[in-house]
């Protein structure tokens, strides 16, 4: 008997698979199992971000921030030479105001605050990206998408990335631009113009030196960069001894903004040597 089921499913084989398999019209199709999976998938990891954000929230109800507290650390940083003359930019044609690094330090000092940025999808040439930034103690977000192209701007047009490490640059480049709005949207106003004050007073030279130390820096930093006084005077409208706080605010906006790739020639314009006799401060920094 045993020998003529064998010889059966010699006979036809497709017998023996049929009697390994469970019925099949009980199985969904396979397009139908994955995108079954998918969905699973997609709700487990929803859950464990809402599980997650909610543990945030509690434990930053648990130790809430002390605003005076909070606002005491940023006046203290405010103070620092090299932070305060990073905590402004100005762009041709875009506006000035408080750069990303000043926004991270608010953000740093207000506490139970979350900020950064996801990739939601990448194609041929771009991605799409979403920026937030998070008051876990209140709640309160604020968030943009923006579409990153996978480009780098160059004096013959834009040229297409093709390293991952550089189109991971480019979009970290992009989104914390996009990050210091989110930050300050949240934080209150009054904590950002406050330490914004601080840190004009510490380029005009009230908290440690004087004001021509300051602008003395100034020069000296600028020059690193190829920039002569000259240019600096003709930008301001006025000999650079007679720099005033606003000028100082504005001129290390400029700064930053050459350091994190905009042109000198922006801001400056390509000059000849100027023939004319530099200003004294200028001068006297050659002396020295």
């Amino acid at each position: 008997m045993n020998n003529g089921i064998y010889q059966d499913q010699n006979r036809y084989p497709q017998n023996a698979t049929q009697q390994n398999q469970s019925n099949p019209f009980n199985q969904a199709p396979p397009q139908a199992q994955n995108e079954s999976a998918n969905t699973g998938s997609i709700a487990i990891e929803q859950q464990r971000a809402i599980a997650e954000a909610r543990g945030q929230i509690q434990l930053a109800k648990m130790f809430p921030r002390s605003n005076s507290e909070a606002l005491s650390e940023l006046v203290e940083a405010c103070k620092n030479w090299d932070f305060a003359k990073s905590a402004f930019y100005s762009v041709p044609n875009r506006g000035s105001g408080p750069s990303i690094r000043f926004a991270e330090e608010v953000a740093r000092c207000y506490g139970n605050f979350e900020y950064g940025h996801r990739e939601l999808s990448r194609s041929k040439g771009k991605s799409e990206i979403e920026v937030f930034a998070w008051d876990k103690e209140k709640n309160n977000v604020s968030k943009r998408q923006i579409t990153v192209e996978h480009i780098r701007d160059t004096k013959t047009g834009p040229k297409p990335l093709r390293d991952q490490a550089d189109i991971d640059n480019r979009i970290a480049n992009v989104a914390s631009k996009q990050m210091r709005g989110r930050i300050l949207a949240i934080v209150p106003k009054t904590f950002v113009e406050m330490g914004l004050a601080e840190c004009r007073k510490t380029l005009a030279g009230n908290n440690t030196e004087s004001m021509s130390s300051k602008i003395s820096q100034m020069i000296v930093e600028f020059g690193e960069l190829g920039i002569r006084p000259d240019q600096i005077t003709a930008y301001i409208g006025h000999n650079v001894d007679d720099c005033s706080v606003d000028d100082l605010t504005e001129l290390f906006g400029v700064f930053n903004a050459i350091k994190q790739g905009a042109r000198v020639s922006d801001y400056f314009g390509d000059k000849e040597e100027s023939q004319t006799k530099s200003t004294s401060l200028k001068s006297s920094l050659k002396t020295n």
